[in-house]
């Protein structure tokens, strides 16, 4: 029966974790470029089976508890692409297909997005909405007028009283597999050995997504699919709490016995 209570609670962690994924998915419906997240599950009792026989010689029991913080396997990103609206704002761009945009953290490190409402930093460079750079540093003399963004991501403008001058080039990142990034905050992502290694490219070549200037994309959440699966989650969350309820009557039913 003690089994009985690790593997229920094991269950419980497990779906409150879904739900919260799937609050978290709600929250972001509105927001610019998000990718909902899905949780997977693994199979606690094959993972029990498979420890069994531990060289270490672990029992059964202390192999429930190591695994009472939750039967998940994974979170993983949806590669669907949300909804193109246009803006016509010079700076907002949008990846029509596959891939992502680059830009480099405060300490240097890449992450990656598909929000491309864009803005100059200060020091001049194509950067996100929080001025994180893009990876290619692409700057924008001041004195640049009519920006035009290729789909190929060629960035052109008149400088200098001179027109159609090339400013620098937008290069988009692409993975084996997308769903494998890891979420960081701030509608940012990070490399995972699941995702494969990043592909740095020109869009439109290899498979690549194109840009599309004047466009955002917007949130890839579909409100019936979250509150659908938000009630299975809470139904799940319940048949645990019932198993843990029964081992607890049955223990109570045992310890009755053996006092009398």
């Amino acid at each position: 029966m003690t089994d009985a209570l690790y593997v229920a609670a094991t269950g419980m962690r497990a779906h409150q974790t879904q739900v919260d994924t799937i609050a978290n998915n709600v929250a972001n419906v509105n927001t610019v470029g998000f990718r909902r997240e899905a949780v997977t599950f693994s199979s606690v009792m094959a993972a029990l089976q498979s420890s069994a026989t531990d060289p270490l010689g672990d029992s059964l029991r202390a192999n429930l508890q190591s695994r009472g913080a939750g039967a998940i396997a994974s979170l993983q990103l949806s590669t669907n692409g949300g909804e193109l609206k246009q803006t016509l704002q010079t700076l907002d761009v949008a990846i029509e297909g596959r891939g992502f945009f680059e830009v480099l953290l405060p300490d240097g490190a890449p992450a990656y997005t598909r929000a491309g409402a864009l803005t100059l930093n200060s020091d001049g460079l194509l950067a996100n909405a929080a001025g994180l750079p893009l990876s290619g540093r692409v700057a924008i003399p001041a004195d640049a007028a009519n920006l035009r963004i290729a789909a190929n991501g060629l960035v052109v403008g008149d400088v200098g009283g001179r027109t159609e001058v090339e400013i620098g080039n937008i290069e988009i990142a692409a993975f084996a597999n997308p769903a494998g990034l890891e979420s960081i905050g701030e509608n940012l992502y990070r490399t995972t050995v699941a995702s494969g290694e990043m592909q740095l490219g020109t869009p439109g070549d290899s498979g690549m997504g194109t840009l599309r200037q004047g466009y955002l994309e917007s949130s890839n959440v579909q409100l019936v699919d979250e509150l659908v699966s938000l009630m299975l989650a809470q139904r799940g969350f319940e048949m645990n709490s019932k198993i843990v309820q029964a081992a607890d009557q049955m223990l109570g039913i045992t310890n009755a016995l053996y006092r009398s």
